[in-house]
């Protein structure tokens, strides 16, 4: 028996980081679903300790280009987003934040916009200055987004053999998948 197609398994088998972007503006709609995908992710206690600040003027994308030290090609992009969350929130901020940043990954690359996360967690206070952020959020990452400059090898990743990261039952027990 053939297994059913599932589009959510075949983005993340897919989904490759984008570093070089086509200067194509990004279809209609586009950045709503990418914001909507972050906003509709699962949060712990659903406290939702966020915010996402959608960045799509040139000078503003050429801004986090020079504020990003591991992501200067965001200004090459067509979009991006700024992801903040509350510095007062629990333990779970980062992982939540984390999340929806996942989330709006694979919208993007399931439209076929790539797209890379870009800083973390450390060093990108002027990110939070340039772009409005109170004092009362840290900004996790900056996000690009637009349609790769070259074509990828779609679903060519270099990973271990699954039978080394996933166990059957117990850690060391081979996974008969």
């Amino acid at each position: 028996m053939k297994p059913m197609a599932n589009a959510a398994f075949e983005a993340v088998r897919t989904v490759l980081a984008v570093r070089e972007f086509d200067p194509r503006p990004l279809p209609e709609g586009l950045l709503d679903r990418i914001a909507e995908s972050a906003h509709l992710t699962a949060s712990a206690s659903n406290l939702q300790p966020w915010h996402f600040v959608v960045v799509h003027g040139r000078d503003q994308l050429q801004e986090l280009g020079r504020l990003v030290r591991t992501g200067p090609y965001t200004a090459n992009a067509a979009a991006a987003v700024v992801v903040a969350y509350e510095k007062k929130s629990d333990s779970f901020a980062i992982s939540d934040a984390s999340r929806a940043i996942q989330s709006m990954i694979l919208t993007a690359w399931a439209e076929g916009v790539g797209s890379n996360w870009t800083g973390f967690a450390g060093g990108l206070d002027g990110v939070r200055q340039a772009f409005g952020l109170p004092d009362s959020y840290d900004v996790l990452a900056v996000v690009p987004f637009g349609y790769p400059k070259r074509k990828l090898g779609l679903g060519r990743k270099n990973r271990k053999p699954i039978g080394e990261v996933v166990s059957d039952e117990k850690f060391g027990t081979p996974w008969k998948g």
